[in-house]
């Protein structure tokens, strides 16, 4: 019986994967637990275990929400798009499974971190600390606050992909009985409040900023904490939480219902506040929507080309303004060299990651609505009509250049985001804007003859690549940046949803969005709409806000893999299985090549919005329930 108990204690909460001895964990060189509590410098080297769990969002090979999203399509099987293990792939083209999950966080298999592992860690840690005694108090607390914010991280990563979890207060201890290892599934509102509770503890003892910069930056501040807490709370006020009756049966085997199917409006309003708090701070510690400065050695560049640098480069410039808290572990090389399109320069990439034509619709038009409600744009004939690039948008198109009039008259956010044929390429090496380079992807062209090192939709997600990334033709070198796990403008548009939700359209709502669009060069929601929507009034409306919001979130983070779950939350299965669709790449005349193809259909359904368990997992624990339908 006693190796039974231990077997099942080690698991810890039936993670199948992580069937390791508690000293797996300790640092290198460290030989027991005891010793790497006895000085400071051991103490430390725990801590960064800590954080050596946070999962690496710009790795190809670990952030399936890129390929998952469907807002970037790869060929498949994966043998195809060097670098991206094929569960990935399969991820992609609707292949989850119960048997071996893909990215297993629960277990920490087939791409996953093993969130109950780092879990596991982080209260080691915060059980031990206080025997360190060459620390002061002020160091110890800071050190204590951050890994409860870890703690509160790992927490969120699970509920959003598994919903209702086992929460993990304390490390079970060695002489539990069998019984109280076989845990239960907790009510999703009981997961987030934990996190709040965890980030409310902590703020306290954190910096506001990290003045060390050379080697602390990555560690939690006050403001990385409070935007936990705000997506925490803004994820449990979703439709997908609150309110959901397709999760009525989702329920412990004790009866114990797992989430509330009668909508809380409260819900929203603690979200508000939340968000509310984490601006404030982020404010305050000097965080602001991201804009280029121009660097003293670039040329002068026109309006058009520092909107899109505004745009593109709040994701590529390393610790930006707007960059909450980036993930210095967490390279991009590799991504950047699936995005790049091959050209004069770049002719060293993979260039495989595809830009979704099918997702692309989602941007604006100039004017900045949807493209199926511009008076002024011809949304029936979007496909099929050829027209050629005038003069006047040389900064953004090629002059005298042939194509589909779905390229042209759209937003900043479109060519700042997407590289295609005919589209400039603003880049380090050719940042003179009277020798720009322009795409050209026509069948035929030296960019443009092998399926192998090409863009099988006709569109790359530009937007992941650096401009300061440089090739000289036979080489590539990516300026590989930090990836920004929270950006500012994130804490705006859940700011103002949850404040439309809570209470409906407003002027502060409608400020926070119109700070983001501004950044993008366009004019506020209820001037754009008034003047260029068939539904004018469409933002004074809660409905009709509630779908502005979503668009303008969804075109914001487009190609980062937020909107895998903005999507989810939201129980937007329409947006989940729109087609991958592109262009007839393989032909080398517009009027041939401008023919759309669909290329894969997904098959969602509401089972998945949340993740499968690992069935293992719930033959070792009875207790356990499935998710719906899995």
């Amino acid at each position: 019986m006693r190796t039974i108990k231990i077997m099942l204690l080690g698991m810890i909460i039936l993670c199948s994967s992580a069937c390791k001895k508690f000293l797996d964990v300790i640092p290198d060189n460290v030989a027991t637990l005891d010793q790497a509590f006895q000085m400071r410098a051991t103490a430390k080297k725990y801590l960064f275990t800590c954080y050596s769990y946070l999962p690496m969002l710009g790795s190809v090979s670990q952030n399936y929400t890129f390929l998952g999203s469907r807002e970037i399509a790869t060929p498949y099987p994966g043998s195809q798009a060097p670098g991206v293990p094929e569960s990935i792939m399969q991820l992609c083209y609707d292949y989850q499974n119960i048997v071996t999950p893909i990215a297993n966080y629960w277990d920490g298999e087939n791409g996953g971190v093993a969130m109950y592992t780092a879990m596991r860690t982080c209260n080691i840690f915060l059980e031990n600390i206080g025997k360190v005694p060459d620390m002061t108090e002020v160091e110890r607390k800071r050190w204590i606050a951050e890994v409860k914010v870890l703690k509160a991280y790992y927490h969120f990563l699970m509920m959003r992909m598994y919903g209702p979890i086992p929460i993990m207060k304390v490390n079970i201890p060695v002489s539990a009985d069998v019984e109280a290892v076989k845990v239960k599934r907790e009510p999703v509102d009981d997961v987030a409040n934990y996190i709040a509770q965890l980030v409310t503890e902590a703020v306290p003892d954190l910096p506001p900023t990290i003045t060390n910069q050379r080697e602390e930056l990555g560690r939690i501040t006050a403001p990385i904490a409070l935007a936990i807490k705000a997506y925490a709370l803004t994820l449990n006020a979703s439709p997908l939480f609150n309110g959901n009756a397709d999760y009525a049966g989702l329920k412990n085997k004790d009866g114990k219902a797992l989430v509330n199917t009668a909508a809380d409006v409260s819900k929203w309003q603690k979200a508000a506040a939340a968000c509310q708090e984490a601006i404030t701070a982020a404010n305050s510690a000097g965080f602001q929507l991201y804009h280029f400065e121009k660097p003293f050695d670039l040329n002068t560049i026109g309006d058009t080309t520092k909107t899109c640098m505004d745009i593109r480069c709040a994701i590529t410039d390393d610790w930006n303004q707007e960059c909450i808290w980036g993930f210095p572990q967490s390279t991009t090389s590799e991504l950047q060299r699936e995005c790049a399109p091959r050209n004069d320069v770049y002719s060293y990439t993979y260039a495989l990651w595809a830009a979704n034509m099918n997702a692309c619709e989602i941007f604006y038009t100039g004017n900045g609505v949807p493209i199926d409600e511009d008076i002024d744009w011809d949304y029936a004939n979007r496909y099929t009509k050829l027209v050629t690039i005038p003069a006047g948008m040389r900064s953004i198109l090629k002059p005298n250049y042939t194509t589909s009039s779905f390229n042209v008259n759209r937003e900043y956010r479109y060519y700042a985001d997407l590289a295609f044929d005919g589209s400039s390429y603003f880049m380090k090496q050719r940042a003179n804007e009277d020798n720009l380079l322009y795409i050209n992807t026509m069948w035929g062209s030296s960019s443009a003859n092998s399926l192998s090192r090409y863009s099988f939709t006709g569109y790359w997600p530009k937007k992941l690549v650096s401009w300061k990334t440089s090739g000289d033709g036979g080489s590539y070198t990516a300026d590989a940046y930090t990836w920004p796990a929270i950006r500012l403008s994130a804490l705006y548009l859940m700011y103002a949803e949850a404040l439309n939700e809570s209470e409906g359209p407003s002027a502060k709502a409608y400020q926070y969005i119109d700070a983001v669009r501004g950044r993008a060069g366009l004019a506020g929601v209820v001037q754009s709409w008034a003047a260029h929507s068939r539904n004018a009034t469409k933002p004074s409306t809660r409905e009709g806000l509630r779908s502005i919001i979503q668009q303008e979130t969804m075109i914001e983070f487009i190609f980062e893999g937020e909107n895998y779950w903005n999507m989810r939350r939201w129980k937007r299965l329409d947006l989940m299985n729109r087609a991958v669709t592109g262009w007839d790449v393989t032909q080398s005349t517009p009027a041939a090549f401008y023919k759309v193809r669909s290329i894969y259909q997904p098959h969602n359904t509401y089972k998945d919005f949340l993740a499968p368990i690992k069935e293992e997992n719930l033959y070792v624990n009875p207790n356990l329930v499935q998710n719906p339908l899995w």
